[in-house]
């Protein structure tokens, strides 16, 4: 005899307060949807959505999270789930509490065949420490994301480009600008990896040095430019940074 929307959604609802995917699997369907309508991310088959909550405890332990309370609501082909996480934050020790997502999950037969998840990425960006930030801002860098990029620094950011070639201000001090900026440079180049990345820590957990090369195409010519930068980092966001480069390298053509 299936089991009833209630029983799913107990068993769910202490898969999530344990931060534990695996219980999971005794309730999806095999050819169960996990989505993200934020961002449009979408896992198809229960071992593809079993892998993407997986990773999502993996980050739980990275930002020190240590209690989930969960709410369940049944509704007319599922129930709904509400989320307040609860936690230390490893890299200021200061102590949060937050709705961290709400979720949409259908039932059919005893199992769940379909779950639209609503995370608060905002705030739970606020929890990154100054390495997850850097990773972040070349991950958006190398898959041409400009929002994304634009998006980890904050409103009253300080870009400094000591070496700015003409035409490139030294100095930015606004977000939107530099998204701006972002999405011009992209409309004639295209990212394609980086390389060569080396992160030194500094004494003070908000500020790292960072080295790489970005690889790219401009108007369809490769070349690499090397950089390095002082990142200073705060509540998940980027406020200051020092960007030193020098012109791109392009690949001689025979």
């Amino acid at each position: 005899m299936p089991r009833t929307r209630s029983e799913v959604a107990e068993i769910v609802a202490n898969a999530l307060s344990a931060i534990d995917a695996a219980p999971l699997a005794d309730v999806l369907a095999e050819d169960a949807v996990y989505e993200i309508p934020f961002t449009g991310h979408r896992s198809v088959g229960r071992d593809a959505v079993l892998a993407t909550l997986g990773a999502g405890s993996a980050v739980a332990a990275r930002i020190g999270l240590e209690k989930v309370e969960v709410t369940t609501t049944e509704t007319a082909d599922g129930f709904a789930v509400e989320l307040v996480a609860e936690g230390r934050n490893p890299h200021t020790g200061h102590s949060y509490r937050l709705p961290s997502s709400a979720g949409l999950l259908t039932v059919r037969d005893g199992e769940v065949t379909r779950y639209r998840d609503y995370p608060n990425h905002g705030a739970a960006a606020t929890l990154y420490g100054t390495k997850e930030v850097f990773q972040r801002f070349l991950d958006a860098a190398v898959g041409n994301r400009w929002d994304d990029l634009a998006d980890l620094y904050s409103d009253d950011v300080v870009v400094e480009i000591p070496f700015a070639p003409t035409g490139v201000p030294k100095v930015t001090r606004d977000r939107e600008e530099l998204r701006k900026r972002f999405h011009q440079a992209g409309e004639r180049r295209r990212s394609t990896k980086a390389d060569r990345v080396v992160v030194h820590e500094t004494g003070d957990p908000e500020v790292l040095v960072a080295e790489y090369d970005l690889h790219g195409e401009y108007e369809g010519k490769p070349y690499v430019s090397t950089y390095a930068m002082v990142l200073t980092v705060r509540d998940g966001r980027i406020v200051h940074s020092r960007d030193y480069s020098g012109p791109p390298v392009f690949a001689e053509t025979a």
